[in-house]
């Protein structure tokens, strides 16, 4: 267990350094969410392109493992759902944002940086997987439902979420380097180059972001049980049901099967508490987030200690 904490130790001191950083003023919180978005629009499509162009396509996209991945992740946002709307008599945007916590990892600004340091390269194919289901299906289906009362219904808010789908970088990364892999694309060096130079920057530099994240979020008021059901629901049972679905469909090779589980074990996106701002629960969404992201560093660790 010592090693395996040796392992996860980094990556939350980053986390934690990001933090205190922020939340000391040492670094601006602006200039951190200009960072952010630095990582986000430019160093992690760089990185995930990369990774996708020059792997071939039967390797990119696993069927099997995003079969397993879907099943498990829709599997907890039906239960979510389903809990807080039936018996615990919650309104259709709150069961929509429970669902949606449980259900949608931080891939991004997380997952992936935690997977590809632990498992390598291989990750980045479980980390496109994943972000191709939770930006076409999961986030979909959460905005559908939480904003389906709203002025123009369900038609109005699918419309809204495709709208923000093709503004996603990371999403239009992943279909380009899909594209690439599949047409037998070869960029000039020079632009590799440029993109090479770019990927190394990603991962470690999005941890310090999430740190800051998590300092930014405002003080909250805890709602213990809704915040208690959401973070158990996310690190702890969406792993576990993602690794069924893997074992259902596959289970694919041990790297890739590791990555999407841990991809999976992470909090929520760190978008989360502003979800909770549009939907009506913004003390909720932020106490979830900031609690999730402290208890995973022990839940991610006993998972790579179960998994070996």
């Amino acid at each position: 267990m010592l090693a395996v904490f040796a392992l996860t130790l980094p990556i939350y001191l980053l986390i934690a350094l990001g933090f205190v950083v922020a939340k000391v003023g040492y670094v601006a919180r602006d200039d951190m969410r200009a960072i952010g978005r630095v990582v986000l629009r430019v160093a992690m499509p760089a990185l995930i392109f990369v990774a996708l162009a020059r792997a071939p396509l039967a390797e990119t996209l696993r069927w099997d493992f995003m079969a397993g991945y879907t099943a498990g992740s829709l599997v907890i946002f039906a239960a979510g759902f389903a809990l807080a709307l039936g018996p615990l008599r919650r309104s259709m945007p709150q069961a929509a944002l429970e669902a949606l916590g449980m259900s949608c990892s931080n891939s991004a600004y997380l997952g992936m940086p935690v997977a590809a340091i632990l498992v390598g390269e291989v990750a980045l194919q479980a980390f496109a997987m994943a972000m191709l289901v939770e930006n076409i299906l999961i986030l979909p289906l959460a905005v559908v439902l939480a904003e389906a009362s709203g002025g123009g219904g369900r038609m109005a808010a699918l419309t809204r979420t495709l709208g923000g789908m093709a503004r996603n970088p990371l999403l239009m990364a992943v279909l380009a380097g899909v594209a690439a892999s599949l047409t037998g694309l070869v960029l000039p060096s020079a632009v590799m180059g440029v993109l090479g130079m770019l990927a190394p920057v990603a991962a470690p530099v999005a941890l310090l972001v999430i740190g800051s994240a998590v300092a930014d979020l405002p003080p909250a008021g805890v709602e213990l049980g809704a915040v208690a059901r959401v973070v158990l629901g996310k690190i702890v049972l969406h792993p576990l049901a993602v690794l069924a679905g893997l074992y259902l469909f596959g289970p694919p090779a041990p790297a890739l099967l590791i990555s999407g589980v841990l991809i999976a074990s992470v909090p929520m996106m760190s978008t989360y508490a502003l979800f909770g701002l549009r939907w009506g629960n913004e003390a909720m969404s932020a106490s979830a987030l900031i609690v999730a992201t402290v208890v995973s560093f022990l839940t991610v660790s006993g998972l790579l200690a179960l998994l070996g």
